[in-house]
């Protein structure tokens, strides 16, 4: 049996999906369905998506977290969704400095290889035009040209170490003010849909399922 273990902050969680709680759990819900519909591939897919989470809180929670639920034959793979808090700017400084994501990232890469588990990155949505540069109500601000310097770090990150990274910046960017809720940074349904079908796709067809 193989697992599925996503990690990320409230985008991951499915925060603003009322229906079906985000990608994450309909990768979950799509995967039980097919299991019990043909008795075949059974997949565990974890959520570990916490609202706010930065990779600060990531690289304390982490190694933990993974092993408590490594599949038995070690067939794993391991998503990480970070970023939209970490370059988020408070009181003058990012909340995680782009040098210490990378950092915190390469551990978390290092060690789920170490323990024979596929990696795949998944980069950073873009931000509302309305919401660029301008403070949001816990006075955090955020800014696209950011968000491309982080999205760059983690294009580094894939190729570094040869994990896959799935780009939900660009379709997402198309159409980005039908997809997002009124807060400018949070997919809504349609959003959260369409993140499903990027990630679903690049990750199910890459481990056969």
């Amino acid at each position: 049996m193989a697992s599925i273990i996503c990690f990320g902050d409230s985008i991951t969680r499915g925060e603003s999906d009322a229906v079906y709680g985000g990608w994450a759990d309909r990768i979950k819900t799509r995967l039980i369905k097919q299991f019990m519909e043909t008795g075949k591939d059974k997949v565990s897919v974890f959520n570990m998506g916490i609202s706010g989470e930065t990779t600060n809180g990531l690289i304390q929670r982490f190694q933990h977290e993974f092993l408590t639920r490594q599949a038995v034959d070690k067939q794993d793979t391991v998503l990480f969704g970070y970023g939209a808090n970490d370059l988020a700017k408070q009181d003058g400084n990012y909340l995680v400095d782009i040098e210490t994501y990378i950092d915190n990232l390469r551990c978390c890469i290092e060690f789920s290889i170490e323990k024979g588990a596929a990696v795949v990155l998944i980069n950073v949505t873009p931000i509302s035009a309305l919401l660029d540069g301008i403070p949001n109500i816990n006075n955090r601000i955020r800014n696209d040209e950011t968000i491309c310097r982080y999205n760059q770090a983690l294009l580094a990150l894939s190729a570094k170490y040869n994990v896959d990274l799935i780009d939900v910046y660009t379709p997402f960017n198309d159409r980005k003010e039908s997809y997002l809720t009124a807060d400018g940074l949070h997919p809504n349904n349609a959003g959260h849909e369409l993140l499903y079908q990027v990630i679903s796709s690049s990750l199910l067809s890459n481990l056969n399922i």
